[in-house]
């Protein structure tokens, strides 16, 4: 039997125009893609101010993203292989790096050379040290200008990847979020609310640019971008924004971290040690613990833990000074560079230090250390500040050692009769006060020690002044007033505006000391914490008591120097840390009682905000908040692990959804046999939904052609409106350029489907097959010249239903022939788009 289908419009596609004509109306997709990128990379960029000082930083910015998009623009443009595009991008970003940073040792100033690597190993250098001395806003050295130029080249150089080479324009966000990332951890304060906007604007740039570039090549549609499309982009974008603005004031507690103004995620707590500076403001500002220290003493009162030291007060941020060709090798024997022996003598204190999430190269001791014994690694120490360094800045975040150090016994009346303290007395570098000192530091110094004699009336003083009514402790105060940080700078709006928290008392106290002719310095590291309740037993026997610190201890206090004494702690910072005995104030004002300050003497404080709670009597030791799992290492691990594969799974999501369609049809076309019309109305295999119009289910030629339809959209060869699945068929098999075997089976596909849609219902044969008479019987169809179909059908005593499975396993065999030839024949961008974002997921018309 022959069957013959005519359909009663035979159009098909209008001929492609010549290869001239098409280039000739061809516009500059490449570059309006590669322009769209560079500047949503640049809007992005704009909320680095604030991570770093000024703007000096923006233009080499600007030049580095410009010459990266201008290259691979270039690239594409003389049709250089896919592959290479982002090589050429990434060979322009060597260049304009060595031209910007390195052009004295590069060939023409544009070439690197041997001597230019070493160049940048210095730069990488000079960044590292600013990132671990600075706090945003950083100055903007050449260090850290080039490590932001390199990381934005290669951001830029991701984005134009996947926004024009790859046309994966959506895709582009990730590298946009890359760089969002870095100001929002950076800065206390986050993006900010315009930054922000700025940024999702560039997004949507890239969005409707690559809308833009989807439209057919021709010279009406060059004209200028859809509205429609630009108004879909836009209207999903300003969706997105306002959910994301709208997050902080939806969400309890959502006032602090990432985006745009707050975020609970915070990956950098499990190992965050003591940043000297830097890290001090955020750790006081972390909402829960981290970096957990426990420490037991056999010290009468809770001890400091001191890290490193800050003394050079000159130049616009100060760093700690690592004195490397003065520091001494080893961790015995170790006395203070000034060997001042107190008038009332010292006593030796036993301290076990033990972490297993403290990463710093300083290691942690109480002042002053004699000797440290356990301690895994290789240390030196300086005699002029005792502080002591792993060797090569490592961190070690494992901690337990024992720590042999002096405590001194001193009282108000043995450092009131000391005399100050000789020109030559320490090193130069602990009385140096720069020649620009602030007018309102030495008016402080001055109203502070009014009436006082001597070095130890005038350190005393201002230590009251200090913690006077007209100052108050607040960590915000700095961020929103813009004085967060140290420097000469910062510290003349903290006296101005009298509210900050430990970093701006200590080094107020520290310049205000060297000012009244007081050798000073500031100490990093942590508060005496709070106790565990239990105690730990040392290697003779001798019981310890056991205290705990975290990074919401982190403080800074002054250190001045007494001749005949050493080093003295004192403690400036209102209601935070532990007044010694010996620095009460000796005068009191008519009517004051002295009982109050008292009161406060040697008792540890919290150096972060909590709410109030009830004083802890001398007899009952304060207990340690619970750890919960949230705060547990394991449970930050699990968080992040969960992160991850939540990313994951959003990304590969279309890729599951996709291969979970192409399966359900797979097994509806080797199923049972069905037969009957689908009620489809003949565009390109498109269905209104599962079902047909009859309530019927799709045959098998029709999920099979459905699926050849799909695979073609994702490939990019979009089906136009109301064209038939023969005009459709023949555009694809000239568009993608089809062997004849992959033609004829997609052929096949459409003629099955025509007569499956089209054909008059066939009769059943008993068993439930029926008689297969599809176009895809192999030798008995064929495609005629004109596109008539005619088959023969089965011949008689044939198992109708072995029959209908074969037919059916030869269709599917046709659509994996297609598919095979699409992603042989379609460049490196098509085949990834089609694999991981399938187009054929968000058309409306299919299933």
């Amino acid at each position: 039997m022959t069957a013959t289908l005519s359909r009663p419009s035979t159009d098909g596609p209008a001929p492609p125009p010549p290869a001239s004509t098409r280039s000739r109306f061809r516009p500059p997709w490449d570059w309006a893609s590669a322009g769209a990128s560079a500047a949503a990379v640049l809007l992005c960029s704009i909320s680095l101010y604030g991570v770093f000082d000024g703007w000096a930083w923006f233009p080499p910015l600007v030049l580095t993203t410009a010459a990266v998009v201008s290259a691979m623009a270039a690239a594409r443009r003389f049709r250089f292989p896919t592959a290479l595009v982002p090589a050429v991008g990434l060979a322009a970003l060597v260049v304009v790096l060595t031209w910007l940073f390195a052009a004295s040792t590069a060939v023409l100033g544009l070439l690197p050379t041997a001597a230019t690597l070493e160049r940048s190993a210095g730069l990488v250098a000079e960044a590292q040290s600013t990132i671990m001395n600075q706090v945003p806003p950083v100055l903007a050295d050449p260090g850290i200008v080039f490590i932001a130029c390199l990381g934005t080249g290669l951001i830029t150089l991701l984005v134009d990847t996947l926004a024009t080479t790859l046309r994966m324009p959506a895709a582009s966000g990730l590298g946009l979020l890359a760089l969002l990332t870095v100001p929002a951890v950076l800065k206390p304060d986050s993006i900010g609310v315009f930054p922000f906007v700025l940024a999702c604007a560039g997004y949507l740039l890239v969005l409707a640019t690559g809308s833009w570039q989807e439209r057919p090549r021709s010279a009406a549609a060059a004209r200028r971008p859809p509205g429609r499309q630009m108004g879909i982009a836009a209207g999903i974008g300003a969706a997105a924004l306002v959910v994301a603005l709208g997050l902080n004031a939806a969400l309890p507690g959502f006032t602090q971290g990432t985006f745009p103004q707050g975020s609970r995620l915070n990956i950098w707590t499990g190992q965050s040690g003591l940043n000297p500076v830097v890290a001090l403001g955020n750790d006081l500002r972390q909402p829960s613990a981290s970096g957990r220290i426990r420490y037991a003493t056999n010290s009468a009162q809770p001890v400091y833990l001191r890290s490193t030291t800050l003394e050079d007060f000159s130049g616009q941020r100060w760093a700690p000074d690592l004195r490397s060709e003065t520091r001494l090798a080893g961790l015995q024997d170790m006395v203070p560079a000034e060997a001042d022996e107190p008038a009332a003598g010292s006593t030796t204190v036993t301290t076990r230090v033990r972490s297993e999430t403290y990463a710093s190269p300083w290691l942690l001791t109480p002042y002053a250390p004699l000797q440290v014994n356990g301690a895994s690694g290789r240390f030196s120490w300086d005699p002029k500040t005792m502080t002591v360094i792993a060797e090569g800045n490592r961190k070690a975040s494992r901690l337990d050692y024992m720590v042999q150090s002096a405590s001194l016994n001193i009282s108000p009346d043995d450092l009131e009769a000391l005399e100050p303290a000789a020109e030559n007395a320490v090193d130069p570098i602990f009385t140096a006060i720069p020649e620009d000192l602030p007018a309102s530091i030495r008016e402080a110094a001055l109203t502070a020690t009014a009436g006082a004699e001597g070095p130890y009336e005038q350190a005393v003083a201002i230590q009251a002044y200090l913690r006077g009514t007209d100052f108050t402790y607040s960590l915000e105060a700095p961020v929103e007033g813009g004085y967060d940080g140290n420097g000469m700078d910062i510290l003349d709006r903290f006296l101005e505006e009298k509210s900050g928290y430990c970093i701006h008392y200590a080094a107020a106290m520290a310049v205000m000391a060297r000012d009244m002719g007081i050798p000073s310095r500031m100490a990093l590291g942590f508060a005496p914490g709070r106790s565990t309740g239990e105690t730990v037993t040392d290697a003779r026997g001798e019981e310890l008591r056991e205290f705990e610190v975290d990074a919401r201890d982190a403080h800074a206090w002054p250190e001045l120097y007494f001749e005949g004494t050493g080093w003295v702690r004192f403690e400036p910072t209102p209601s935070r840390g532990s007044v010694p005995a010996y620095s009460v104030q000796p005068r009191t004002a008519p009517g004051e009682s002295t009982e109050s300050g008292a009161a406060e003497l040697d008792r540890p404080v919290p150096e972060t905000e909590p709410a109030p709670q009830p004083r802890a009597t001398p007899s009952t030791p304060p207990v340690a908040a619970p750890v919960t799992p949230a705060e547990s290492g394991a449970g930050k691990v699990l968080g992040a692990a969960l992160a991850l594969l939540t990313v994951a799974a959003a990304l590969l999501s279309p890729w599951a959804l996709r291969r979970r369609r192409r399966s359900i049809r797979r097994r509806g076309l080797t199923g049972p046999v069905r037969t009957g019309r689908t009620g489809r109305e003949g565009r390109t295999g498109n269905s209104g939904g599962p079902d047909g119009a009859d309530g019927q289910h799709p045959g098998p030629a029709s999920l099979a052609w459905d699926e050849a339809a799909d695979t073609g959209l994702d490939y990019g060869h979009l089906p136009r409106k109301a064209e038939s699945p023969r005009a459709y068929a023949l555009r694809l098999t000239h568009d993608a350029g089809l062997p004849d075997g992959p033609a004829l089976a997609l052929q096949r596909l459409r003629g099955a489907y025509e007569e499956e849609v089209y054909a008059a219902p066939r009769p059943r044969i008993p068993g439930g097959g029926v008689p297969d008479v599809g176009a895809g019987s192999v030798g008995a169809a064929s495609v005629t010249e004109t596109g008539t179909l005619s088959s023969t059908g089965v011949s008689a005593g044939a198992d109708a239903d072995e029959s209908g499975a074969a037919w059916a396993e030869r269709l599917w065999d046709d659509v994996t022939t297609v598919r095979e030839s699409l992603a042989s024949t379609a460049p490196l961008g098509s085949r990834l788009r089609a694999r991981f974002f399938p187009a054929s997921l968000a058309s409306r018309f299919r299933r």
